[in-house]
Parts: C-alpha cells; structure tokens; sequence
C-alpha cells in the first residue's frame, strides 16, 4: 500500500495433459496480472493482511478507530 493505494500484482501458470491411445494433448496457459484498488482514508495500513488458500486471495483491511472530537471549554479572562 503507498499513498492511498493497494497495488496487487501476481502470476499464475496452469498445464492439462490428456493422452488417449493415439492422442497426447498438453495445454499451458500463464500470465502476469495486476490490480490497484484505492482505499479510502478511514483503511488502516498497518492493519491490512493477506492470505491465499486454493487459489482464492483474501485480502483484510481494518478500519482506523474512530478519532471522537471533543468539546472544549473557553473561560471569559
């Protein structure tokens, strides 16, 4: 994450083979990818984890806690 934005980059590369008695098949397929996701400015970049389990990527981001204003009192002098 940089200035506001969540950049993801990755590969991915894939093979089937198929054979038959007279037939032997073999496909491949890869590529590179990118995305970029802008964040709003309540994310907390400290809080952002990542995790890929059987090719699905999740992606966490936490909220920053709510800064409460406050009321301050002025005193004539």
């Amino acid at each position: 994450m940089d200035k506001g934005v969540l950049s993801i980059s990755g590969k991915r590369a894939r093979e089937v083979r198929e054979e038959t008695d007279s037939i032997k098949l073999v496909e491949r397929t890869s590529g590179s990818f990118h995305r970029r996701f802008a964040l709003p400015e309540s994310a907390n970049a400290e809080e952002i984890s990542a995790v890929c389990t059987d090719g699905i990527l999740e992606v966490v981001i936490q909220k920053q806690s709510e800064v409460k204003s406050r009321r301050i009192t002025v005193q004539a002098a």
